[in-house]
């Protein structure tokens, strides 16, 4: 085991690795520290038979390499970590007979609001974790972050992202690189909204833009996980495409399984901003009965969706079997289903609320639970079965105590014109409530508008209307005045989600689509039969294109660096002969060169960067080739936001690994 040597506090130390080494504010520490900014304990350095490895405990100001905050760091060479936060206190360390990694002297914090960044999509020093990088926008600055930093946001200087404004609490939120993703979480008194909707806790999977501190009155900020450029450009392409809002309902807070019921923290908002439905009920239809209509309410139902123990989204459905069947949207039950726009890991679970029997106004018992069972992902549409009680226990379909089902009309016989009535949950009519569970059904009444043929399907592929939905409503029924279903409620369309670069024009409110109940048939016939379902539509949806393929000319090698990024690649870099590079100053930016050929335009590549002893990955960046695939000299610029004695870039091109290292002089 390499011993370890610290130097802190004006102090050297000297440990073997029989044990960790505790560093702390506490006098019973092996390195104490009296810095203000410094946990009682605040991290450990632990030993695992060949090397040492850093990890923060838990502490409140956190530990800072080369001005990333990292949880773990695994130590090599020499270097130092500041342990407190910016202004908290320096611990150098050594591994014996290692060579430096970095000279203690030279070692310098990154000036205030200075963009730590190498490449779009990395930092440069500090713990790699795969993943996007971030990229943080408010009040005229940006900064990136490297995968696996933890982000404060907030008034305090000492946070990584500072907003200076009183709307804004000291610390406001963080943004935390977990091993799937980025997290925002918000950690302040005056909130963080989305449109309407306040967040507490989100998943980054897109460009998101909130609002700290108040819904209009606050500060904007924007958060963008980076990803590589082809799914970015995917994207894009598809909300121009379609620029739909789908209906997946609200988030809701911590679920609690109390005697068979449920109750909820809070509701934390939808996520559309598509507009409410009303608790009205509808003015007289022609030939839609008070028992019909009140057959209809019955059988709607409440549907949350549930991960890991925890209510992740609200969304509606339909009884149409008295055995427990469902039938509601893909992207509320399983959006994992093939063929589905926008994929998503399916729910462990829904819990099914229903109207009780004695008063269908009055709000939904939670009584079931239910998992998919077919599903058709492109006209996302999903059978769901009821398979135990609210508490897990499995129930059998002859015991469900359930209300009478919904028959299914023809839907091909809806006209323009036609009065039709949805039903369903959406989240903003459960914001005044005390227990947002306890959700009466909601009714609203409008026209068949329009009745539109869409490529794949052909004809009558939705049915548009005038009706008022909103977040929840997404895959309740919507029936004919005979009280059948006819439609399944699955989007909205408003000026916001349809309006950009003026294809959508202007127009005052919004258009519900409704899946025509007709594409259903062979789901629900799959489910009732216990068939394995595949949708005939997947392979009409379209294909990726496969990245172009290289040719078996394709080559790649090192030409060396430049601070002018002159593109001449006259200069030689292996691992054994490093290049000296002279005259480079930091913060500033030098540039990679690479001599390649035969490398079709589009092809993906990565350029990874790691310390000068390799041991290290300091950050990576994925990208495409977009200079021809004859011989060309490719200068890749560097943003290096501190001073190091170098580093290794090394282009990745299918199987070609080509390692161009630097030393800084």
């Amino acid at each position: 085991m390499t011993p370890l040597q610290i130097e802190a506090g004006g102090q050297t130390y000297t440990f073997d690795g029989t044990r960790p080494v505790t560093i702390g504010r506490d006098p019973q520490c092996d390195i104490t520290l009296t810095g203000g900014t410094v946990s009682r304990s605040h991290a450990e350095i632990r030993p695992d038979g060949t090397s040492w490895t850093l990890v923060d405990v838990g502490s409140s100001s956190g530990t800072f390499s080369n001005g990333t905050r990292v949880s773990e760091l695994r130590l090599s060479g020499m270097g130092s970590v500041r342990v407190g936060g910016p202004d908290g206190e320096e611990v150098r360390y050594a591994l014996a007979g290692a060579r430096p990694a970095v000279a203690p002297d030279q070692v310098a914090l990154p000036a205030p609001g200075l963009e730590q960044t190498v490449l779009p999509g990395g930092s440069v020093p500090g713990a790699y974790v795969a993943g996007p990088a971030l990229l943080v926008r408010a009040a005229g600055v940006s900064k990136r972050f490297v995968p696996g930093t933890m982000v404060r946001i907030g008034r305090d200087p000492a946070n990584e992202f500072v907003v200076d404004d009183a709307s804004v609490s000291r610390l406001h939120a963080v943004v935390e690189g977990r091993p799937d993703g980025w997290w925002y979480v918000d950690r302040s008194t005056a909130g963080t909204f989305d449109g309407e909707d306040q967040v507490r806790t989100r998943k980054l999977e897109e460009p998101t833009t909130l609002m700290l501190g108040h819904p209009t009155a606050g500060v904007e900020i924007e958060v963008v996980p980076i990803v590589e450029a082809r799914q970015a450009q995917k994207a894009i392409a598809g909300k121009k495409r379609k620029r739909t809002a789908l209906l997946v309902g609200g988030v809701v807070g911590a679920l609690v399984l109390v005697g068979g019921g449920v109750t909820a923290a809070a509701v934390l908002g939808d996520d559309d901003d598509s507009g409410g439905g009303t608790d009205a009920p509808p003015a007289a239809i022609p030939g839609l009965s008070e028992d019909e209509l009140d057959r209809a309410k019955g059988a709607t139902v409440f549907l949350v969706s549930v991960e890991n123990g925890e209510p992740v989204s609200t969304g509606s459905g339909s009884i149409i079997d008295e055995s427990g069947l469902i039938l509601t949207n893909a992207h509320v039950a399983d959006q994992s289903a093939p063929g589905f726009e926008y994929p998503a890991a399916a729910p462990d679970y829904l819990i099914v609320g229903i109207p009780p029997a004695d008063n269908v106004d009055g709000p939904v018992e939670l009584r079931y639970r239910a998992n998919a069972v077919a599903t058709d992902g492109p006209l996302d549409l999903s059978v769901i079965q009821i398979n135990a009680d609210v508490d897990g226990n499995p129930v059998s379909p002859d015991d469900l105590d359930l209300p009478t089902p919904l028959p299914l009309g023809d839907s091909s016989q809806v006209r323009t014109g036609d009065e039709l009535v949805a039903l369903g949950f959406p989240g903003l009519a459960a914001v005044d409530l005390e227990d947002p569970f306890a959700r009466p059904v909601t009714i609203t009444e409008g026209v068949a508008s329009t009745i539109k043929s869409v490529p794949p399907f052909g004809d009558n592929a939705w049915i548009e209307s005038d009706l008022r939905l909103g977040s929840g409503n997404s895959g309740g029924p919507t029936i004919n005045d005979d009280g059948e279903i006819i439609g399944v409620n699955t989007e909205v369309r408003t000026r916001e989600t349809q309006g950009e670069d003026g294809q959508g024009g202007v127009f005052t409110s919004g258009s519900a689509l409704m899946r025509p109940a007709q594409w259903a048939a062979d789901v629900i016939a799959a489910a009732e039969t216990g068939q394995t379902y595949s949708s005939p539509w997947v392979s009409q949806m379209g294909e990726e294109p496969d990245a172009p393929d290289m040719t078996t000319d394709a080559a790649a090698a090192a030409a060396g660096w430049s601070i002018d990024g002159a593109g001449t690649c006259a200069n030689e870099s292996t691992t054994d002969v490093p290049q000296i590079l002279a005259g480079a100053t930091f913060p500033g930016r030098v540039y990679a060169e690479y001599l390649a050929e035969g490398i079709p335009d589009g092809t993906p590549i990565e350029l990874q960067f790691y310390s000068l002893d390799g041991a290290t990955q300091l950050g990576s960046t994925p990208a495409e080739w977009q200079f021809g695939s004859e011989q060309v000299c490719v200068p890749f610029y560097v943003d290096i936001a501190e001073s190091i004695p170098g580093l290794i870039a090394v282009l990745v091109v299918g199987d070609l690994q080509v390692a161009n290292p630097v030393m800084f002089q």
